[in-house]
């Protein structure tokens, strides 16, 4: 009953989807692709050189018999060409910096995810094998284990953690995500007149908000199509966080634009080639927060991304917790 539950349970944004375990967390989206990323020690238990821990880490893991593993190391100071990751006194892995950061997949990430659960310190070395920079394995066991279970591995041959004698046959296949029909932006954006914006402003309860100090924000317009136009409202702003209201005018008509899991009020809004999306920040080196995207459908944005990352603690890879994959038309 448990298997077929999770077979045949809908594509939908989940309840608290993102765990803390230690100095990782680790979250799965609807699909139950997952992914831990590494934190940096709190300050109830970083070590007195804790400025060693200068690096972050990511695991991510598909769904599906096969789930393919990736590991992916962000280090913090410029580092360049071959880098390895040694856990205790192994080295694990070897490979090359691009674009910033070391990649493994394949057979070295599972050496890799196969050392960590009972490893004490993970180093990430230079090319010259001295240690730059250390990940806390904190936690890293239990993570592990949360995506065994959530992609229903536990007791099969393909587990990280909880393995068993099981095939591979017995982890439930990837589900395609679901496929959202938005519409392609055309036409040209309305014109928001004064007296229209005072009847958004009154909709919203954003008026006032500048206090009559300084210029006044414009409404940013976007022509949707069929004779729509996208309105962001200016509705407040702080030292990094921008918020605006989503408004569709048509018609003459301004109405609060209807959003998937939201109140159309965004944080940090802007509009792209059809895609909404927002960037809400908990504070400003942008190392926890939340983000969306969204598609225009004719009648409402419909959500085809969401991550989050709610401890401020180093890692700026935001997790993804749902996924829609956008078709337009």
């Amino acid at each position: 009953m448990l298997l077929l539950a999770f077979l045949l349970a809908a594509p939908v944004p989940q309840d608290d989807p993102e765990k803390l375990y230690g100095d990782w967390v680790v979250a799965c989206d609807n699909l139950h692709r997952c992914e831990m990323t590494s934190l940096f020690p709190n300050d109830d238990t970083a070590p007195a050189d804790d400025s060693a821990y200068e690096a972050t880490m990511s695991l991510s893991r598909e769904a599906g018999p096969a789930g393919a593993l990736t590991v992916e190391v962000w280090p913090s100071g410029a580092l360049k060409g071959k880098a390895s990751i040694r856990i205790d006194d192994a080295v694990v892995a070897t490979g090359t910096i691009s674009d910033e950061s070391l990649t493994f997949r394949g057979a070295d990430a599972s050496r890799i995810a196969a050392a960590m659960p009972n490893g004490k310190v993970l180093a990430l070395v230079d090319g010259t094998g001295k240690p730059v920079a250390r990940i806390s394995l904190a936690g890293s066991s239990a993570s592990l284990r949360h995506i065994d279970a959530n992609q229903g591995r536990a007791g099969t041959v393909t587990a990280l953690v909880a393995r068993g004698a099981r095939s591979a046959s017995a982890v439930p296949a990837a589900r395609p995500p679901e496929q959202i029909v938005g519409l392609r932006p055309s036409g040209k954006a309305a014109t928001v007149s004064r007296a229209m914006r005072a009847g958004m402003e009154k909709q919203s309860e954003c008026d006032g908000l500048d206090g009559g100090v300084g210029s006044v924000p414009e409404v940013d317009t976007y022509a949707l199509g069929g004779g729509k136009t996208l309105a962001l409202l200016p509705c407040g702003s702080g030292a990094y966080n921008f918020s605006s209201v989503a408004f569709i005018v048509a018609g003459g008509k301004a109405v609060r634009a209807d959003l998937d899991g939201s109140d159309g009020v965004l944080v940090n809004a802007s509009f792209d080639n059809g895609m909404l999306s927002t960037h809400n920040k908990g504070r400003g080196v942008g190392d926890c927060g939340s983000s969306e995207t969204y598609v225009w459908d004719g009648r409402r944005f419909r959500l085809t991304e969401a991550r989050v990352m709610s401890e401020c603690r180093g890692s700026t890879n935001w997790l993804a917790t749902y996924r829609a994959r956008a078709v337009f038309r």
